[in-house]
């Protein structure tokens, strides 16, 4: 199988649901590229333990991978660290424990950034 061409946003959208499959919570998509040239999306999710990080960024590059036959650019921190970052270019996944997502508070960060969820919604509304 060949890799495919995807979008941003529909890589985001898939990311974000199988992040749901293995449990992941607050789980926020937030379009990004009007504000910074580092990604088109950002992906948040938090994990409630050091297992349950692996298992969420092992997951998810496991399914882009089978799915779209895309690996990540890089793959930065660990589950010690408290923060596994995968960055597939348009979209980076902040995988985060949840006195890491408090502290940082990237949400806030990226205020202006809407999210990919009520953009949807938005779309859904317009058709």
């Amino acid at each position: 199988m060949t890799k495919q061409q995807i979008d941003s946003k529909t890589l985001a959208a898939f990311c974000a649901k199988e992040a749901g499959e293995k449990k992941a919570a607050d789980i926020a998509s937030l379009q990004v590229e009007e504000l910074t040239t580092i990604a088109d999306y950002f992906v948040l999710c938090t994990a409630q333990s050091e297992p349950q990080m692996k298992a969420l960024a092992n997951w998810i590059q496991k399914s882009v991978f089978e799915k779209f036959r895309l690996k990540p650019v890089t793959v930065d921190g660990e589950s010690v660290s408290k923060w596994i970052l995968i960055d597939f270019g348009a979209v980076i996944i902040h995988v985060m424990t949840p006195e890491m997502r408090d502290r940082y508070q990237l949400e806030k960060l990226w205020g202006d950034a809407p999210k990919l969820e009520d953009l949807q919604k938005l779309e859904k509304l317009s058709n």
